[in-house]
């Protein structure tokens, strides 16, 4: 089988139609289509190589590009990171400081507690005395509208 797939392979290739002529110029051509000299097919193919070196180079450099913007845009990011870090540090060395500060205020008030008790109850006390005191002088007065 595969003796007989080459046996006519071969006989395909070696046909005149498929094989190639030299032809000199005004010769009528023994098939339709497009014939190039040695020299047009060597400017096509220099041209396709061409075509795909620019083409090579330009990705080359659409990647440098998108390279060096990206890592801009990280560099951007991690200072951002690192100056919303060092700002958090900050935060943290201020609170740190109030609660040292007002614990600090608060050992200094210790044993207050009964004068302000005290305090609260004289103030409370005296309050009360001085509102009723009110109430029983408005109570005793003439009205003046009523006169």
């Amino acid at each position: 089988m595969i003796k007989n797939f080459l046996f006519s392979l071969s006989i395909l290739f070696s046909s005149v139609s498929l094989a190639q002529v030299p032809l000199n110029k005004g010769e009528p051509a023994p098939e339709d289509g497009i014939f190039l000299t040695n020299l047009e097919a060597a400017k096509i193919l220099a041209e396709r190589e061409a075509s795909a070196e620019l083409l090579k180079i330009e990705l080359e450099e659409q990647e440098a590009e998108l390279s060096a913007r990206c890592e801009g845009e990280k560099k951007l990011k991690d200072l951002y990171l690192s100056a919303e870090k060092q700002k958090n540090r900050e935060i943290i060395d201020l609170k740190k400081q109030q609660i040292k500060n007002l614990t600090t205020q608060l050992e200094e008030t210790e044993g207050y507690e009964a004068w302000w008790l005290a305090g609260g109850i004289v103030v409370g006390a005296a309050s009360s005395i001085a509102i009723f005191f009110a109430a029983t002088q408005i109570q005793q007065t003439p009205s003046l509208l009523g006169q």
